[in-house]
């Protein structure tokens, strides 16, 4: 919605919800809302079966009457609707109604963001219904049983008597007066039909049946008229249990409501534009607490879910809780976002709050009726026996004073002495506030921090933002180009508000903070978009930062300059970032080569063309829009896209290198080195054969992705074909790993995302990647290489044995299929034993062809990941691992990092930071879209110099 929601309307004081639970003044989508009507039957146990009305239903009523108990509707709506709609609800077609009044007699409801007012007159049937009970005890119900039972007094089944009650009244009002005197004369009179018709004013003279005088008065053609739609609703009933044909036609009112309330909806897998709410739902499902019904597509549940959070903040955890069993029961991506994307606000669910009691020994009771005291000093004593566990304890509790809306648990919470720092803020970092989809940027400033040299570095710069360069300004390179003054004064504010933030995570005392907007943009944006230097002809800053020799911002490609000699080596040493790229995980879960190579007489590109690293693309008026306009248009689109998110971190990368450039490190040999280059930056050599093609070998793990990215490949060379193997000549104490799981459907031409899952380890070996056991390893490399060509062949031999060509289904399953229906056949002696015998015993030899296969390819994986096992002198431990949630065009993001002080991982999602267990990052990802996309691992033996998790101080 364009526009916040007005106030709600006053909710209902005369709800009574003793007799019903359906209305409540919760707010509801049309849908939810009739089906909750078709249940309002105070004192009764049935559900209404609705049918229009043939007589009084007009353009300003809807009026329609239930077949089971015979009340009237009368439906109106303020303004009158058929359907004017107004500008409301998700994508403009559904109201938000709020119950106001709920009586014997009446309902009425509004929408909480337009004008619509619904009310609903009820009346009493004007026949009571007892006198059609008796009529069924004087009659048999058909005319079988009528002449069956000769103990019945009235030959005259009970259908045909409604039948004939029908034709008289209609006799009536069709003014048919010659038909009426017959049919009068020829209805089998019984003391309960005496009764209907006296009622109607008809009169019982000499055994025969006479109708009121004409003319009627108004009130006596309304009555006729409702007592003829009410015999009706016993027709269509008798008629349908007797599975006779009814002359009479009957309508549903819902076509007419969807025009008068607005039913129509997105369904989960079709639109639905004639809502029928007795079609039998599922009265327990979770959508209906959000005001929707089970079969409203992810967006309608997500709208109607913010919106029930805005309008009634203390029902945000039973709402949530509802969004959390949808996202289960349909595995929806969509959902799980939203779930994700909540908790890092700080909400929780209902199962948070069970698990929260549970913390803190209290989860075998209702927790509902323990005091506040109680929680209090049952966490005191839990902090004073586990003081390694308090800030589990904490989370707990803030959840449980949250949920109680409990000022006295919340202060406990926060209380501490005064100038001193809990202990529980020292012993967790500080989360970093959502400002808008900055989910992401979030999780990389993170990141950041945990570095010491470069935490160091830019704390150490001068806080006015300058640092010298209008006095002291000289000319500097990235990526094979000159980098504007402009540009790195761009940097150097981005570094000093980034100096800001830094300071702020150290000393502040708050559990979150909100970093600042200009650092998000300068972020989010690059200077392309930024400044009006880069809006026509010129490049952008990221444009040639290829991981190029000597000087390069990170980026996902590489540029280098390959010499041209004739001999069958060549060799090529280039500088790249340590940002592995080239591991992406295809839709069949093989990890494949990503066409690193474009190559021409003086350089080729790591991963084939290479494209302008400009960050996201903005629309033409971007530049006339406000900062905080930019940033948000900027964060929008960068949420959920690996590509840009790719790119965001190639810009801070960019500006860190060109703000700190003149902040020089000693490596390892005594030399001046950037810091940037020093961190993140290694070496590589590499080695073109002319040889034989190479294949990719099949795996889920991160060293198959990395055999990609260095192992031998087929490349173009001067125009001949050539093996390409990459080694490592200096590798940098910091690895980021990304996994490309953004992929390129061809057949439909849309981007997609992979889910493959990809097993990584705490600690790898990179060994068989150095330069320096290039010699010593070839023979291994070999045997390797021939593996995985064994384990490639194996794998599509099996995947063609296994499947039929003609359907192609499983081979295992089409013979199952097979042998179940010869069996039914047999029973009717169609088809003989030997049949079935001869389909088993296939199917036992295709179960035993494969797992042979299994068993080969199970045995060649083994070989290949005991090859290099005693290979473990270049050990890296894993440090961080970003997560993303949802798919390729939308998504949560958080990380996670391990503390090697504290030996724990800890979970960064926005403003929440909470210890995890090993499992919760290391598990199985497959058939969830939250899995890893970037792996960070650390030099092993310096992991503890190189990053710091925690760095808290109290002053």
């Amino acid at each position: 919605m364009s526009q916040n929601p007005p106030p709600l309307p006053p909710r209902p004081n005369n709800m009574d919800t003793s007799e019903h639970m359906e209305f409540s003044a919760l707010g509801k989508t049309p849908p939810a809302w009739l089906h909750d009507l078709i249940r309002y039957n105070p004192g009764e146990d049935h559900q209404h079966e609705f049918y229009l009305s043939i007589e009084f239903d007009n353009d300003v009523e809807t009026v329609f009457l239930c077949q089971e108990c015979h009340y009237w509707f009368f439906l109106t709506t303020t303004p009158n609707a058929i359907m004017e709609q107004s500008n409301c609800g998700f994508e403009n077609t559904l109201h938000h109604l709020h119950t106001t009044t709920t009586t014997k007699t009446s309902i009425s409801a509004k929408c909480c963001v337009c004008n619509l007012a619904v009310n609903i007159e009820i009346k009493e049937p004007f026949i009571d219904l007892r006198l059609f009970n008796d009529l069924g005890k004087l009659r048999k119900h058909s005319y079988a049983n009528a002449i069956k039972h000769a103990e019945f007094e009235y030959k005259t089944n009970l259908i045909d008597t409604i039948e004939s009650m029908i034709k008289i009244l209609s006799n009536i009002i069709d003014e048919d007066l010659q038909t009426l005197e017959f049919n009068c004369n020829n209805f089998e009179m019984d003391k309960v039909s005496q009764a209907l018709f006296e009622k109607l004013g008809f009169k019982l003279i000499d055994d025969s049946l006479n109708p009121p005088d004409f003319p009627l008065s108004d009130d006596e053609k309304r009555n006729i008229k409702l007592t003829r739609e009410e015999l009706l609703m016993i027709s269509y009933k008798l008629n349908k249990y007797s599975y006779s044909y009814s002359k009479y036609s009957a309508k549903k009112p819902y076509e007419k409501l969807n025009n008068v309330l607005g039913t129509s909806y997105k369904a989960l897998f079709a639109d639905c534009s004639n809502f029928d709410p007795e079609s039998g739902y599922s009265l327990h499902s979770s959508c209906f607490i959000l005001g929707c019904v089970p079969d409203m597509d992810d967006q309608t549940l997500i709208w109607a879910y913010n919106l029930g959070v805005q309008e009634v903040p203390e029902k945000a955890p039973e709402y949530l809780q509802a969004i959390y069993e949808m996202s289960k029961e349909r595995k929806s991506e969509a959902l799980e976002e939203l779930v994700a994307v909540e908790k890092s606000k700080g909400r929780f669910h209902e199962e948070d709050i069970k698990e929260a009691y549970k913390c803190l020994n209290v989860g075998d009771v209702d927790g509902s009726t323990v005091s506040d005291e109680f929680l209090i000093d049952t966490y005191s004593v839990l902090n004073t026996d586990n003081p390694s566990s308090r800030a589990k304890y904490r989370e707990a509790l803030n959840i449980i004073g949250k949920a109680r809306n409990s000022t006295k648990i919340l202060r406990s919470v926060n209380e501490g002495p005064v100038n001193e720092m809990p202990d529980y803020l020292l012993e967790m970092p500080v989360g970093l506030d959502n400002i808008g989809n900055t989910c992401y940027l979030n999780s990389l400033l993170q990141y950041y921090f945990t570095i010491r040299q470069l935490r160091t570095a830019v704390l150490a710069t001068d806080s006015s933002g300058s640092n010298g360069y209008e006095l002291d300004w000289q000319s500097i390179t990235i990526g094979h180009r000159k980098v504007s003054k402009s540009e790195v004064k761009r940097a150097k504010q981005f570094v000093n508000l980034l100096r800001g933030l830094f300071v702020n995570l150290i000393h502040t005392t708050q559990r979150s903070i909100s970093p600042d907007i200009d650092l998000a943009y300068l972020a989010l944006v690059n200077a392309k978009n930024d400044d009006d230097e880069y809006k026509d002809t010129s490049k952008s800053p990221m444009d040639d930062n290829k991981m190029a020799i000597d000087d390069s911002s990170p980026g996902p490609s590489s540029s280098k300059t390959v010499d041209n000699g004739n001999s069958d080596i060549y060799t090529v040493s280039e500088e790249v970032t340590v940002e592995i790229e080239g591991t992406a995980l295809s839709v069949d879960d093989r990890i494949v080569p990503d066409h690193f190579y474009n190559e021409s007489n003086t350089s080729h590109s790591l991963k084939g063309k290479e494209k302008e690293n400009t960050g996201p693309e903005l629309s033409s008026d971007f530049y006339n829009t406000s900062k905080e306009d930019k940033l948000r248009a900027a964060s929008e689109m960068l949420l959920g896209r690996q590509q840009d998110v790719t790119e965001c971190m190639d810009n801070v990368m960019f500006q860190l290198e060109a703000a700190l450039k003149s902040l020089p490190m000693t490596d390892e040999n005594g030399d001046e080195q950037n810091i940037i280059k020093s961190l993140f930056y290694g070496q590589t050599r590499q080695i073109l054969h002319k040889k034989q093609n190479s294949v990719a070998a099949d795996g889920r793990d991160l060293y198959d992705g990395l055999d990609v990215y260095f192992d031998a490949s087929l490349v173009d060379y001067d125009g001949t074909q050539v093996i390409r193997e990459v080694t490592i000549t200096k590798i940098p104490p910091i690895l980021q790993i990304h996994v490309q799981r953004v992929q390129f459907d061809r057949s439909t031409s849309n981007i997609y995302k992979s889910n493959a899952f990809l097993r990584f380890d705490k600690v790898i070996y990179l060994d068989r990647y150095l330069d320096k056991n290039y010699e010593l390893l070839k023979q291994r490399r070999q045997e390797a290489h021939n593996w995985k060509q064994d384990i490639d062949r194996l794998q599509a031999e099996l995947n063609d044995y296994e499947q039929d060509k003609t359907t192609r289904l499983s081979k295992v399953d089409l013979l199952k299929l097979t042998a179940d229906f010869i069996h039914d056949e047999m029973k009717n002696d169609i088809i003989d034993e030997n049949s079935l015998v001869a389909v088993e015993q296939e199917s036992n030899l295709v179960k035993e062809e494969s797992e042979e296969y299994h068993n080969k390819i199970s045995q060649l994986k083994s070989q290949l990941s005991q090859h290099y096992q005693d290979l473990q002198e270049c050990a890296y431990r894993l440090h961080a691992v970003f997560i993303h949630s949802g798919q390729a065009n939308f998504g949560h993001y958080w990380i996670y990092i391990f503390d090697f002080e504290k030996d724990r991982w800890l979970k960064f999602n926005d403003s929440y930071i909470t210890e995890v267990v090993d499992h919760e990052v290391f598990a199985d990802t497959t058939g969830s879209s939250a899995n890893p996309y970037c792996m960070v691992y650390v030099r092993a033996q310096e992991a503890k110099e190189l990053v710091e998790t925690v760095c808290r101080q109290t002053n």
